[in-house]
């Protein structure tokens, strides 16, 4: 259901910044999983006591896709932020022909993920179908290779279907991700076509970064010059935290543009700030229910500190 742009933006303020620094602390301080539940749920969270961690993150990712789907401000826009869950599902359910999926791993979304299990792609949108016949006819069971070629079509299918504020999300997304590729393929020595195709960098360019002898000046003057440098000064050892600043990088994008109303930023803001935030929350119940704890603050994402 499309509503005004200032009327989106509204209820997205209003639903946003659950967690901050302080809350974060409390949090990763409470004695166990069922009272850090607790705790969430005093935040706004709506929390069950008997939930899993993956059962959490599931189900607020579920009311973050409601969400979008009842309030953003047009069908291209619901379509475009919800379509990493519908291909989440649609990539799951396939890799369960072959594989054992759990059945607490899929999104609530229209997509029946049984549907994809038989065969039956008639839910699915061009992109996706053209997708799956096309893993059917090549017989694909190699899990990475259907990854990538679903994340292709994905992002194809996003670009296709939005405009404005959430295009430039999807195609900095797009860029980030290719980066992290690039920087992987550079520490393990390899080089193959993992791409995406869609972002601002040329995939020219990053082909050449992989080989390249300074992998960072490959992106001087780009957004993302700094995360790559800082990547090559780990030697590429830690990229869960190029990961993190990705999300960083994705937040900020839109919260320095958020104040216009009449745009998707505010939308789009509170959009990328949930991605990252129950990231965040699932990184703080793992090290609770772990006792690794102090390892939570060498892993939180820099908009919380």
């Amino acid at each position: 259901m499309a509503v005004s742009k200032i009327y989106a933006n509204t209820l997205a303020q209003l639903a946003s910044n659950k967690l901050d620094e302080e809350r974060l602390r409390r949090v990763v301080e409470a004695p166990d999983v069922a009272t850090a539940l607790k705790m969430l749920g005093d935040y706004g969270y709506a929390v069950d006591a008997n939930m899993s961690v993956d059962g959490f993150v599931v189900e607020q990712t579920d009311s973050l896709i409601e969400f979008v789907e009842e309030n953003a401000s047009s069908d291209g826009t619901a379509d475009a932020l919800t379509a990493p869950f519908r291909y989440n599902n649609a990539k799951l359910a396939y890799k369960s022909r072959f594989t054992v999926i759990p059945d607490d791993g899929y999104y609530r979304t229209a997509l029946d993920p049984s549907l994809i299990v038989g065969g039956d792609y008639s839910q699915c949108d061009n992109d996706l179908s053209g997708v799956l016949v096309a893993l059917d006819e090549a017989e694909e069971k190699r899990p990475q290779e259907i990854d990538l070629a679903v994340a292709r079509t994905m992002y194809k299918h996003i670009l296709g279907v939005s405009a404005g504020a959430v295009k430039r999300y999807f195609r900095a997304e797009i860029d980030l991700k290719n980066i992290l590729s690039a920087a992987r393929m550079k520490r393990l020595g390899i080089n193959r076509d993992e791409f995406i195709d869609g972002g601002k960098i040329k995939l020219d360019k990053l082909r050449e970064s992989v080989t390249a002898d300074s992998f960072s000046e490959c992106f001087a003057g780009t957004p993302y010059a700094d995360a790559a440098e800082r990547a090559e000064e780990r030697n590429f050892s830690d990229l869960g935290a190029f990961e993190r600043e990705a999300d960083d990088f994705l937040c900020l994008m839109t919260d320095r543009l958020c104040v216009d109303m009449t745009s998707d930023e505010p939308f789009m803001n509170y959009y990328a700030r949930t991605r990252t935030e129950l990231k965040t929350v699932k990184t703080a119940l793992v090290c609770i229910k772990t006792n690794a704890r102090d390892l939570f603050y060498t892993r939180i994402p820099n908009i919380y500190r």
